[in-house]
């Protein structure tokens, strides 16, 4: 030591060591103490914290405080009476807590050695806590190793507490008399420095560990799906609500295989620790049995070794009913969306709306065209079913060896090409909602056999399978048959089509209602224009009369056929005579033969021929002039004071010829 204090009185005179008289620590610190202007004569601490800031101080520490002060108490009992004291500063040089002998500290706070003093080195010169900050590692400072007179008689044993990203959080420290001075003092504090850096990362961890599972219990309990956890012997150990709801039963506390039925997947997932995705298994219920679409993943400990599983359920309906909505097996059309004011069609809305109001069979008969589905549609939006799915098959677009499988569906390996894992049927993708059957009268007399007795029993049971799964679907179907020929002709099953035909609905053809073609013409005209994006501004005269006076055997459909045609020929955004199919264009001459009072639409003026007697002139007159200028379309439309479009429409309109003869 005397060598240290010669060393050190040499230093504060001339700033000047000799190589070795110190060690190097020391050294570098006295030099960047002499250079800071630290006086070495005084070592008490005069950067003191008001009790607003130690208060502050202690805030944002709490968790460490606490943390540290258990293990800061363990290591006093080892130094309890041999007038040690234990401080625990920030990462700054502030002391947060301190632990120590009465007397002791009396000592200590004749240096300011107390909560809220600041121990930088640059501020009261070598110290444990200030040069372990400074160099980032543990530090024992002895009686002279200290740049300060006054804290000679002092020994400091410091350590730094980091955290797990390396940055230092704290400094322990445990200081007393210099005399007392050992090296297995820095070894304690340096031990009780790294159990209180482990205790911080466990409590934090143990932290996130809490936060993670209040999240996935939070999960647990309100994922949409029923789930369960079961334990390596199967028996269920958490349960979340929707797990309860669909069972019906108590589950915590009993076997999973009292609700499920025996299976190869859930036997694997306790056994082999394999998962597995969307099976369907039957369940047991309260109210009895049906069917789930199940998932298992096995739950494992640290080790890799399966602790049990997590299993997710739901009633296939559910699932099916879901996978409906966004497939788009859902019915868009309401009554309102049936166009017609004539007697006919309100009196055919009128029995359908009523037939909205129950789930009874309704069978839907019509010609090709006149909107069968549209009306089977508004049936399903206007019922007590309308949150449920609508499922549309055609029985005449599908092979009859595919109907029986479409319908009822098919378990895994029925017939060459299943789907591994089968497939539901229709009548089980219906559940709860509305199976529609359009084309009824197609369906083969075998298959028809089927659908009765399902119809009957409310069940199912799929291709090559031998579960039956009941089904609560409302039946609609549609024909442009007449049933009971075909019954005549033993082509329909009478007993299906009394079964079928609880409630009748007969959709007129539009050759019926008349009155209707105009706002229907209309009401196309504006949708397809739109979605063209060709806006149709005029119409010439005459057009809506012609389209009235035509048969329609394709009904509506083909309407909006011939109006997206007309649309599509269009020129400077009228519809023009010429536009219309031949088949429905000679009806515009024929009523002209007629005699029957008709619009001409050719006058770019607006003006009309009076009556057939003008017609008839103007007919005239189109033919002479085409004589006198040997059919030259320039030259007659310049008489006429039209344009050339103008004189082929009156060509048309007038069923003349070019070519015909004007002598």
């Amino acid at each position: 030591m005397a060598n240290i204090i010669k060393a050190w009185k040499k230093f504060i005179s001339t700033g000047k060591l000799e190589p070795g008289a110190v060690r190097s620590e020391i050294a570098d610190s006295w030099r960047r103490c002499y250079a800071a202007g630290v006086n070495p004569w005084d070592g008490t601490s005069h950067q003191i914290l008001d009790s607003q800031q130690v208060e502050e101080l202690c805030r944002q520490h709490q968790d460490l405080i606490d943390i540290a002060h258990p293990f800061m108490s363990r290591l006093y009992k080892f130094v309890a009476g041999s007038r040690f004291i234990v401080i625990l500063a920030d990462e700054r040089g502030y002391i947060m807590d301190i632990l120590g002998d009465d007397d002791t500290l009396d000592n200590a706070s004749q240096l300011n050695l107390i909560v809220g003093s600041g121990w930088m080195e640059e501020k009261v010169g070598t110290n444990g806590v200030g040069t372990a900050l400074k160099l980032q590692r543990p530090m024992q400072i002895s009686g002279p190793e200290h740049y300060c007179h006054n804290v000679h008689n002092w020994t400091c044993s410091a350590a730094p507490i980091f955290n797990d990203n390396g940055q230092i959080i704290s400094v322990l420290q445990l200081s007393g008399p210099s005399r007392e001075a050992h090296l297995h003092t820095l070894g304690m504090v340096v031990a009780a420095a790294e159990a209180i850096s482990d205790q911080i990362r466990i409590k934090r961890q143990n932290r996130e560990l809490i936060i993670l599972n209040n999240r996935l219990l939070d999960i647990f309990q309100t994922v949409s799906d029923g789930a369960i956890i079961i334990n390596k012997r199967a028996m269920i150990t958490h349960v979340n609500p929707i797990a309860e709801q669909i069972i019906g039963r108590q589950l915590l506390g009993h076997s999973i295989t009292e609700f499920f039925e025996p299976s190869r997947q859930i036997s694997e997932l306790l056994s082999k620790s394999s998962s597995f995705a969307d099976v369907e298994l039957q369940a047991f219920g309260a109210r009895g049995f049906f069917y789930c679409l199940v998932s298992g993943k096995p739950i494992k400990d640290s080790d890799g070794k399966s602790d049990g599983a997590v299993i997710f359920f739901n009633p296939i309906h559910k699932v099916k009913n879901l996978a409906n909505r966004f497939s788009g097996a859902e019915a868009s059309f309401r009554f309102s969306d049936i166009m017609g004011k004539s007697p006919e069609i309100r009196a055919a809305i009128q029995v359908a709306a009523k037939a909205a109001a129950n789930n009874s069979n309704v069978l839907i008969c019509g010609e090709s065209g006149t909107g069968k589905e549209i009306f089977a549609q508004a049936i399903h939006n206007a019922s007590p079913l309308r949150e449920g799915p609508f499922i549309a098959l055609n029985c005449a677009a599908l092979p009859r060896e595919l109907i029986a499988s479409e319908l009822f569906g098919y378990v895994e390996g029925a017939f060459t090409g299943a789907k591994r894992g089968g497939r539901p049927g229709k009548f089980e993708m219906a559940a709860g909602g509305t199976l529609f059957l359009d084309e009824i009268g197609d369906m083969p007399l075998d298959q028809q056999a089927t659908l009765l007795r399902v119809l009957q029993e409310k069940k199912v049971t799929r291709l090559g399978g031998d579960k039956i799964i009941p089904v609560d679907a409302r039946v609609i179907c549609a024909t442009n048959k007449n049933l009971q020929e075909e019954i005549s002709k033993n082509n329909f099953r009478q007993d299906l089509y009394y079964r079928l035909n609880v409630i009748l609905v007969e959709v007129p053809p539009l050759r019926e209602r008349p009155v209707d073609i105009a706002p229907l013409f209309d009401y196309l005209l504006e949708k397809i224009s739109k979605r063209l994006n060709t806006p149709i501004n005029f119409i010439e005269p005459g057009i809506k009369e012609c389209l009235q006076q035509y048969n329609w055997p394709g009904n509506v459909r083909e309407l909006e056929n011939v109006v997206e045609k007309m649309v599509n020929m269009a020129s400077n955004q009228t519809l023009h005579f010429e536009n219309l199919p031949a088949e429905i264009a000679v009806l515009q001459t024929e009523s002209t033969r007629n005699g029957k009072s008709f619009v001409s639409p050719c006058n770019n003026d607006g003006s009309e021929p009076a009556g057939i007697t003008a017609l008839l002139d103007e007919r005239q007159k189109l033919i002479d002039l085409l004589a006198c200028h040997n059919g030259n379309i320039s030259r007659v439309a310049k008489e006429f004071g039209v344009s050339r479009n103008t004189i082929y429409r009156k060509l048309s309109f007038y069923n003349i010829s070019r070519e015909q003869s004007f002598d």
